[in-house]
């Protein structure tokens, strides 16, 4: 998952856990890898999160937003159990 920041355009991903990126003009951060997603910044309007599978959400939209990332944390896990099972 990665976000992008609509006042300096700058698109940003956290590659792991605890690890925090902060676009150019300090506008939004993200952090969590794929883990889970941890997203801030000064204007959500300004924030477009951007899923795996390429659906782009406005942070703004929280109706929105939380039921994508439901569906994301759900496959996610089933990725998780799916892979578990096979190395098993």
């Amino acid at each position: 998952m990665k976000i992008k920041c609509l006042c300096c355009n700058d698109t940003i991903e956290s590659k792991s856990t605890h690890n925090l990126v902060s676009c150019k003009c300090n506008n939004c951060y993200i952090d969590g890898g794929q883990d889970y997603l941890h997203f801030g910044g000064n204007d959500f309007n300004k924030i477009l999160i951007i899923f795996d599978d390429d659906t782009e959400i406005l942070a703004s939209d929280e109706e929105e937003y939380k039921n994508k990332y439901e569906e994301w944390e759900i496959n996610r896990i089933k990725e998780l159990a799916k892979n578990e099972s096979f190395n098993n």
